[in-house]
């Protein structure tokens, strides 16, 4: 798979406008005035080897990626724009065997945030779907699986430098997870996982947008969109 963020030389963005307004061209149409048919081709094969175009027969045409490089394309910079990433967010509550509330947190090993804690988040993969996300995730990050994921909140976290250089900009989907089996991972390469009550999670460096509702009932859908100065990013 390429990369979709790749920067472009202007002439490749030229051999890739011809193209996002056909199925297909011949080399010949793919000339670019006032540049060696070489040059063309040169350029031409590297949007090729960046998985952007492929020839079928005598025709080039756009790879889904390319295609996707395209809808992407900022026509008036000439430079993919950056979009929000998606990911998912675990809300883990538990009981513990004196019946206080227990959330399962992890503590960042590496930067940004290195040194926070928070819950468990994951990027979601194309084409998996959210609760895949959240199952994934969990069993990745701890080693357990859970009976019960269910969506509770829709959450915009956007994070910038106090210049307003916004440097961090995730949608979250985040899901209240309960009823837990399997062996618990600790620490890995990159967190610390911890279960902590409430009282005992407020001692530790928590991410400026953590909050700790000790329900274990999934309230209402909402939706937030929480914009902020980066702390520790």
């Amino acid at each position: 798979m390429g990369d979709i963020n790749i920067k472009l030389h202007r002439y490749q963005i030229e051999i890739l406008k011809k193209l996002v307004r056909s199925k297909g061209l011949k080399f010949n149409q793919l000339i670019i005035e006032g540049l060696e048919s070489e040059h063309v081709n040169y350029h031409l094969k590297q949007i090729v080897s960046f998985g952007f175009v492929h020839k079928v027969e005598t025709l080039y045409t756009l790879t889904d990626l390319g295609k996707e490089y395209m809808n992407r394309l900022d026509d008036s910079m000439e430079i993919v724009e950056r979009q929000p990433k998606v990911g998912v967010v675990l809300r883990c509550v538990r009981k513990n065997k004196e019946g206080k509330i227990e959330f399962l947190l992890s503590k960042r090993l590496i930067q940004p945030y290195l040194g926070k804690v928070g819950r468990l988040t994951g990027k979601i993969r194309f084409g998996e779907s959210l609760e895949d996300t959240a199952k994934r995730e969990l069993f990745e990050e701890t080693g357990l699986t859970a009976k019960s994921f269910q969506l509770e909140k829709v959450y915009r976290k956007m994070r910038r430098r106090e210049d307003g250089e916004y440097i961090q900009d995730v949608m979250f989907f985040t899901f209240l997870v309960m009823d837990f089996e399997g062996s618990f991972i600790s620490k890995t390469d990159v967190q610390e996982n911890f279960w902590l009550t409430k009282d005992e999670a407020m001692k530790e460096d928590l991410y400026d947008d953590l909050v700790l509702p000790e329900s274990m009932e999934v309230p209402p859908l909402i939706y937030v969109e929480n914009d902020g100065i980066a702390e520790g990013y």
